[in-house]
């Protein structure tokens, strides 16, 4: 059983990678948390109930067994990967890290232009700059 969290600022193709490597498994989001009829229509006090949302699915695709189990979220700092780290060690599955490894992952000009949500400069700035490098899953356990 295998748990991928998925790393990146939006628009560095994490969702397309995720989809390209699920075969039977799942991929969960905080952002389908806010996606209404198809829109996604983020709510910032709401955050928080958004992760514990897709934590609780995360789970839940854990007690079913399910793999993989991809989380796609921007995982900029590792405290964000410690829940479902720690819930992947209680259910024996393995954990593997992906950043998508596309030349634009350190652009915050391109990464705007290619996110999906309408992220602004500002918040990609912000996210860039407190992106932890090198984590592994072994520093998550």
């Amino acid at each position: 059983k295998v748990l991928v969290l998925m790393r990146g600022c939006p628009g560095s193709g994490k969702s397309t990678l995720a989809k390209a490597i699920q075969f039977n498994g799942v991929v969960l989001s905080t952002d389908d948390f806010f996606m209404r009829g198809g829109d996604f229509k983020f709510v910032a006090n709401q955050l928080q109930e958004a992760h514990e949302w897709n934590q609780s699915n995360a789970e839940k695709y854990m007690l079913d067994s399910r793999s993989p189990i991809i989380i796609d979220n921007t995982n900029t700092q590792m405290w964000e990967m410690i829940p479902y780290a720690a819930m992947a060690d209680k259910y024996g599955y393995i954990i593997e890290v992906i950043e998508p490894d596309v030349p634009w992952r350190k652009n915050a000009g391109q990464l705007v232009r290619s996110n999906m949500h309408g992220v602004r400069m500002e918040n990609i700035t912000s996210m860039l700059d407190r992106y932890e490098n090198n984590i592994t899953s072994q520093k998550l356990l």
